[in-house]
């Protein structure tokens, strides 16, 4: 079962890759750490950002229509690194990822995680760029019939996503709907010092 916009590809394993950095949206690649021969690699086609504070930014990259995308993406920046001064290790980690994927049969997966998110630009600006490294990925909730083809699962790749606070709550806000409807229920799950992404009292 291969989700809309994303080819399921069965390779041989290899340390290094590429990704396209568009305008807006992103090109991500997912491998799962069970099968090393499953990767999902595509791009989103449309990214948007929210400044929450100083080292905090809340991004949404998907596909199709807010109101109904193929599949998105929302990552949270908890804290900037900087050069020289933040290490970069395998067990580094300052952002959540959550990624919702529809198959092209109407069933729905959430997975969840974190990992490293590394800045290519200054957040606060009209747009924003950066890098998610090793970021861990496992499947969280799900639809009746959903088939799990990663498991637990390695993500990374770029983005590019433009300022509009507004947008990017409202986007949030159906995304959320869009996911309670499918799964039935709602997600509570929290984040440091906030509501989280995808949470039922995701309304701020």
């Amino acid at each position: 079962m291969v989700c809309a916009l994303f080819v399921l590809a069965f390779v041989l394993p290899c340390g290094c890759s590429t990704f396209w950095l568009g305008r807006t949206g992103g090109r991500l690649h997912i491998e799962s750490q069970l099968d090393q021969g499953t990767i999902l690699s595509g791009g989103f086609e449309t990214g948007l950002y929210r400044f929450d504070g100083p080292n905090e930014v809340t991004v949404l990259l998907f596909d199709g229509p807010p109101e109904a995308p193929s599949q998105a993406m929302a990552i949270r920046m908890l804290w900037q690194p900087r050069a020289g001064r933040t290490p970069i290790d395998p067990s580094a980690t300052n952002a959540t990822v959550h990624y919702v994927i529809m198959s092209d049969t109407g069933q729905m997966g959430v997975y969840g995680g974190a990992g490293y998110l590394f800045t290519h630009s200054t957040p606060g600006s009209a747009t924003f760029s950066a890098g998610l490294w090793q970021a861990n990925l496992s499947l969280s909730d799900q639809s009746e019939g959903f088939s799990d083809l990663l498991g637990q699962a390695i993500i990374q790749g770029s983005f590019t996503a433009r300022r509009d606070d507004m947008a990017t709550t409202q986007a949030l806000r159906r995304l959320h709907q869009l996911v309670q409807q499918n799964l039935g229920y709602p997600r509570m799950v929290r984040a440091p010092a906030s509501v989280d992404l995808l949470s039922s009292d995701a309304t701020q």
